[in-house]
């Protein structure tokens, strides 16, 4: 590590604040621009897009953000400060990202600053020690330039730093690419479960005198053998009930079991003996973390969650999705679902279909910690076809779900492989391998 020198960020770059961008043109309607916030920041580094805020005002251009800049976040309104301090590169994307307040745009300020290895220096831990140990504020936690910019840590010559990034950002990269993807797959996921299952759209276009099979099933099917194998299946009329003839309305807890998990406290881990990372809500929304409980590992096997689980938690943010971080035990407030009767994607659609009525129900009764109760699963009902017809629609269904469990998974071994390197070859110990010319 000879030509590694000791540095301090503000030697390297100036952290640039954002702009305070005026209330009265904000609005939750996609439309206008998207204010980038500390919660486009996600825990571990790297951008997210969760729940856009959106913006119809005007705009100072030295306040549109480029895809490529690096930023950092001075706020975090988690109470362990999950993100502050940490940063992100701007993707592409429309519409146009903008530069809020409480978000610091890093400007390089001489010729050996890299900005996106000074963006992986800033998710190292001894960056996030300092950062975080030396936030103020009791709920919301803040940090400053200065504290930023006071960091001091090795510098490697302006070619190892590229050869830092070159091995790292692909890595963050896939991970989006994933991300991206099951965006995709889910969103083909829900629209074929709605015209299926909501609107009927394959027995209205029957009815309304469709007789091409890929027309019958909406072009959401475009296979022709598979298309007219499945619109065979559908039935051309609707009953006295108002649902396809011969299938049938049931509460959702009659098409799968709910299993609550256990008060976790009671099991508690033992030093020495195995043990289990606890899943709480906070695990169903972000992941496993070094601050997750532990309980004894003794537990009932039903209790004990594999990759692959679909998992509900009804109280405080009620979400829903399948599990991919390892096994796990489930604590109260959740449940895992499962049934030996209909395949995880059809009760796991029905579940996300209830969301938000489960979200309002649980809104209104919010004092602390807003909850469902399991009348309200009974109240919830479903539409279910005959078993051949559920065998028929998996064949199509089935190829997306696993899709979306293979990336999520594949991406948890890519954040493994990331942050395993990530110490390593900022400290040295490791060093990237230069790029092999080409021939």
């Amino acid at each position: 590590m000879a030509e590694w020198r000791d540095a301090q960020l503000s030697e390297l770059i100036d952290i640039k604040h954002g702009f305070a961008f005026k209330g009265e043109f904000f609005t939750d309607e996609p439309t206008g621009d998207i204010l980038v916030t500390p919660g486009n920041f996600a825990i571990g580094g790297g951008f997210q897009l969760n729940k856009p805020k959106f913006y119809n005002g005007p705009v100072p251009k030295e306040y549109v953000l480029n895809p490529g800049d690096v930023i950092v976040t001075m706020t975090d309104l988690s109470k362990q400060a999950d993100t502050l301090g940490f940063s992100a590169i701007v993707p592409v994307i429309k519409p146009r990202l903008l530069h809020n307040q409480r978000i610091g745009r890093v400007i390089a300020k001489d010729a050996s600053a890299n900005l996106g290895f000074i963006a992986w220096l800033m998710r190292t831990r001894p960056y996030r020690h300092e950062i975080v140990g030396g936030a103020t504020g009791s709920t919301v936690k803040h940090t400053s330039p200065g504290r930023i910019l006071a960091h001091r840590f090795k510098l490697p010559s302006p070619k190892e730093q590229q050869d830092i990034v070159d091995v790292l950002q692909p890595l963050d990269d896939k991970i989006e690419l994933n991300r991206r993807m099951n965006e995709t797959l889910e969103g083909m996921a829900q629209a074929i479960f709605r015209d299926w299952f909501v609107d009927f759209g394959p027995v209205r276009r029957a009815l309304a005198g469709a007789t091409d099979p890929a027309a019958i099933m909406g072009g959401l099917t475009p296979d022709p053998a598979r298309a007219a194998h499945l619109a065979a299946l559908f039935p051309v009329a609707f009953g006295n009930d108002g649902l396809p003839v011969g299938w049938s309305e049931r509460p959702l807890d009659s098409i799968a079991e709910f299993l609550n998990g256990l008060a976790l406290q009671k099991h508690p881990a033992k030093p020495g003996e195995p043990d289990l990372p606890v899943i709480k809500i906070a695990e169903l929304r972000n992941g496993l973390s070094e601050r997750s409980n532990r309980a004894a590992r003794t537990l009932p096997a039903k209790y004990i969650i594999k990759d692959g689980d679909f998992i509900f938690s009804w109280s405080g943010s009620l979400m829903a999705k399948v599990w991919t971080e390892g096994e796990g035990a489930l604590n109260q407030h959740l449940f895992k679902v499962s049934s030996d009767v209909y395949p995880q994607w059809f009760y796991g659609l029905w579940v996300h279909h209830h969301m938000p009525e489960f979200q309002l129900i649980a809104a209104s009764k919010a004092t602390t910690m807003g909850h469902i109760q399991r009348m309200h699963l009974t109240n919830a009902a479903t539409v279910c076809p005959p078993e051949p017809t559920i065998e028929a629609m998996s064949a199509v269904m089935q190829p997306l779900w696993d899709r979306m469990i293979h990336n999520e998974l594949e991406n948890r071994t890519l954040a493994e492989t990331r942050d395993y390197l990530l110490p390593r070859l900022m400290s040295g110990a490791v060093r990237a391998a230069p790029q092999a010319e080409a021939a």
